[in-house]
């Protein structure tokens, strides 16, 4: 829905009434529930699923990204910036070989749809090029890449850079190291850095259409030093070596968030560094969203004991450089989903909530080897500034199993790619409807060989119900790491696949606002993939498989409507497995529309 800056959304944060009857008209459902005229079970509010608010003042600092030299990186990198799992009694290779042997509760068949790749339809890109290949970073996997379109610009984030393009040219005109950006708010720490440099990873990008400005989020991860000087790494804490006798400075981490001080990412940019209230830990997939008058950042907290957390932000303040208020809260757990409260979304929603209304994120459970049933949690929280309050509704959906990890071309059981999980990637707000995808396994032949496959739902605010959802692949192939945007209506999911007769590709899928409910309408492939990709021995099992992207992006172009979307994928470049380099991604950015006669256009 195309707005001016200042515009609000529909009181009471419902969808348009023509598509609410095309909805209920259609009796779209989901399991046993039914939504026409949203006549089924609809969650119960509770609010003893959260400790807190606990407000915190935090002090920020104000940084010119035209006195950052793209020259001065400085610091080594761990290798892996991999996401992690909670080390519950299901861990993410107990759920990965379950996956694999095809066990788990599979959703009803009806729900599925085989990709259209071949077909030419009203999907088109407009606009494409390469975004910061793993030549220009400093290593580490995966590239978490996320894309901001702005008026004439688009921001690049990935681990560990950040880019600024002419948003049509595609002309880089900016880049610089991910730790650059918020160096005056990071202290060095009694002991020194670790890495020699602060580790900042996981970027997160948004573009705020509301009011016209960039944000962007990531964490920083100082691991600890024992009293003999050993360091206490996230494998270490992970594993419980050290005794806490041994330990002289304990690993901690932090939210990293910045605004764009205009419309202008080249200019200055107002940053912050927040501490979780309990920090003896791994601050890990850190995620962004914002409202009129918050901004939101949630993340999976690896201490003494796993949990997750959240803080809203007042805008207002971040985007003036003033002291910002913040409330915390802690030990997110909705009691009534039939898995663990694992990596929260906040919603990009820059048109409603806010102090006078209600603010959204949303999670999926993290499933146990037998798979969950199937259920989505929705957030909300109200007068986020002020004094807020937080409450959790558990939605029912049709069940949902861990993927496993993906075939590729030229490869075998021993090159295997990651495909993250069952957790959510992004939520998107559009006029009264969230939005969201995760990757699931599916076994499209009932045979018992399943792969990995895309699931999609939209969640109707008002009645706290899905209203439709839909399971995107292909039999025999993988798709994967799916992250969703809507506008007016219609929506687009930026993700990858992969298979054994098909390298890792970039693709892009999505449907208007009125197509056929639970059905996507058309796909394209963004960039095919040229090569089998391997980072190096001891990868690629279903124990241990190839870390792939963690994340994609997805942008509503502030002008046209159009979606911008960013992710991975494998170019024409192998290297020998003895060689101490390995092997590299390629990145893509594309403006995709649905204005195309079914005929693509090179950008």
């Amino acid at each position: 829905m195309r707005r001016t800056r200042g515009d609000t959304e529909r009181d009471g944060n419902g969808p348009s009434m023509d598509r609410r009857r095309l909805l209920q008209t259609a009796g779209v459902g989901i399991g046993s529930l039914s939504l026409a005229g949203f006549g089924g079970e609809v969650a119960t509010a509770r609010a003893d699923c959260a400790d807190g608010p606990f407000e915190r003042t935090y002090e920020g600092a104000t940084v010119n990204l035209g006195q950052i030299r793209a020259d001065r990186a400085r610091g080594e990198s761990p290798g892996s910036v991999a996401a992690a799992s909670p080390g519950a009694d299901a861990t993410a290779a107990d759920l990965r070989a379950a996956a694999s042997e095809g066990r788990g509760r599979q959703p009803p068949r009806r729900a599925a749809q085989e990709s259209n790749l071949d077909d030419p339809g009203p999907l088109t890109a407009e606009t494409e090029y390469d975004g910061v290949n793993a030549a220009g970073t400093r290593g580490g996997v995966p590239s978490d890449s996320q894309v901001a379109a702005g008026d004439g610009k688009v921001v690049h984030a990935l681990n560990r850079q950040v880019a600024i393009f002419d948003k049509q040219a595609g002309r880089r005109q900016h880049q610089f190291p991910l730790e650059r950006l918020w160096e005056p708010v990071i202290p060095e720490p009694e002991g020194g850095f670790v890495y020699g440099a602060p580790f900042v990873f996981d970027p997160r990008a948004r573009y705020d259409r509301g009011d016209d400005r960039f944000v962007l989020a990531a964490t920083q991860y100082e691991p600890g030093l024992t009293t003999d000087g050993e360091v206490i790494d996230r494998e270490a804490l992970e594993e419980g070596e050290f005794d806490a006798e041994r330990v002289s400075r304990p690993p901690r981490g932090w939210w990293l968030v910045a605004a764009s001080a205009t419309g202008n990412p080249n200019g200055e940019w107002h940053v912050y560094r927040v501490p979780p209230i309990r920090n003896e830990g791994l601050v890990d997939y850190p995620t962004l969203g914002l409202d009129r008058d918050g901004v939101y950042l949630a993340q999976n907290f690896f201490g003494e004991v796993f949990e997750v957390t959240t803080v809203a932000l007042d805008k207002a303040a971040l985007y003036t450089g003033k002291p910002a208020t913040a409330n915390h809260f802690t030990g997110l757990s909705d009691p009534d989903a039939d898995g663990l409260t694992f990596t929260v979304q906040p919603a990009l929603q820059p048109f409603s909530g806010g102090s006078g209304g209600t603010y959204y994120l949303v999670n999926a459970d993290f499933p146990s080897p037998d798979a969950s049933p199937g259920t989505l949690t929705l957030w909300e929280l109200t007068d986020p500034v002020g004094d807020p309050a937080l409450t959790c509704h558990t939605l029912a959906v049709d069940p949902y199993s861990y993927p496993p990890p993906a075939r590729q071309k030229g490869g075998d059981d021993t090159d295997l790619v990651d495909t993250l999980g069952t957790r959510l990637m992004n939520a998107d707000f559009d006029d009264g409807s969230l939005w969201t995808a995760h990757t699931v396994q599916y076994d499209w032949d009932g045979d018992g060989r399943a792969v990995a496959a895309v699931r999609w739902y939209e969640i109707d605010v008002a009645s706290r119900s899905v209203v439709q959802s839909g399971v995107w692949g292909e039999p025999g192939a993988s798709y994967y790491i799916p992250t969703i945007g809507a506008d007016d209506g219609a929506a687009v999911i930026a993700h990858n696949a992969s298979g054994p007769d098909t390298y890792v590709r970039s693709v892009v899928a999505g449907r208007t606002a009125d197509h056929e409910p639970g059905r996507l309408e058309d796909a394209l492939v963004v960039q095919e993939g040229a090569s089998n990709y391997d980072f190096g021995e001891g990868f690629g099992t279903v124990e241990n498989p190839l870390r792939w992207g963690d994340y994609n992006g997805v942008s509503v172009d502030p002008q046209s409507g159009r979606f911008w979307t960013v992710s991975q994928y494998s170019p024409d470049v192998e290297i020998p497995p003895e060689a101490e380099e390995r092997d590299p991604y390629n990145t893509r950015i594309a403006e995709v529309s649905f204005e195309g006669d079914g005929s693509e256009t090179d950008g």
